[in-house]
C-alpha cells in the first residue's frame, strides 16, 4: 500500500553544502568524510508538496514530482523511507545531485578474477574509469580499498545516481569490476 508523504525542497544555500574541510590524518579519513551520506531533515528546507508514495521515485528523478511554479525543475536528491519524505533540489546543478567520492562495500562488486593489485596499490589509489548507462562518457576516478570498503574518488564532481545503477570499473580499458543492480 502506498502512503502519501511530504516533499521537502533543500535550497542550494543549505549550510551542509558549505562544510569546511578539516585536516585529515589519513586518506581513508578524508574519503570517509567526503563520502558521508547527507542526512536531510524537514528543517533543512521547506515543504513544497506531497507525493503519492516514495516507491514511485528514484534518486535523480525529475519527472513526476508534480510541484509547479519553480524557476528550475526539481530533482529527487534523497528518499527518506522511514519518515516518508522526498527531498528535492532545484536545477540539474544542485549540489545534492553531485559527489566527489562514492563509497560502498567491496562485496557489492563482481571482480574480474584475472586482475590483482597489491594492498599498497589499493591504499594509494589506482587510476580507473567508470562507465554507466546513466552517463554518456567514461568518468576518471581513483579506486581505493580500505578493509572491505571501496572508495571511488572522482577528478570532477559526478552524479550520485551512478551508485544506484549498473556500472563498470575499468583499469587500462579492461573491466576489473562491475555491479549489476
Amino acid at each position: 500500500m502506498t502512503k502519501k508523504g511530504q516533499i521537502v525542497e533543500i535550497p542550494v544555500t543549505a549550510l551542509f553544502y558549505k562544510r569546511v574541510q578539516p585536516d585529515f590524518l589519513s586518506k581513508k579519513e578524508e574519503l570517509l568524510w567526503k563520502s558521508e551520506k547527507r542526512k536531510y531533515s524537514l528543517f533543512d528546507g521547506f515543504l513544497v508538496g506531497e507525493h503519492s508514495g516514495f516507491e514511485n521515485f528514484k534518486l535523480g528523478q525529475r519527472k513526476g514530482i508534480k510541484v509547479g511554479g519553480k524557476k528550475e525543475p526539481l530533482y529527487v536528491i534523497q528518499i527518506d523511507k522511514e519518515n516518508n519524505r522526498l527531498f528535492v533540489g532545484a536545477g540539474e546543478n544542485h549540489p545534492g545531485l553531485w559527489t566527489s567520492v562514492l563509497s560502498f562495500p567491496k562485496d557489492l562488486l563482481q571482480w574480474n578474477q584475472e586482475t590483482t593489485f597489491t594492498g599498497t596499490e589499493l591504499k594509494n589509489g589506482i587510476s580507473v574509469d567508470l562507465e554507466s548507462s546513466v552517463i554518456d562518457h567514461k568518468v576518471p576516478a581513483k579506486l581505493y580499498l580500505f578493509e572491505e570498503q571501496i572508495f571511488l574518488e572522482f577528478n570532477q564532481a559526478t552524479l550520485m545516481i551512478i551508485k544506484e545503477n549498473p556500472f563498470r570499473i575499468l583499469y587500462q580499458n579492461t573491466i576489473i569490476a562491475e555491479n549489476n543492480k
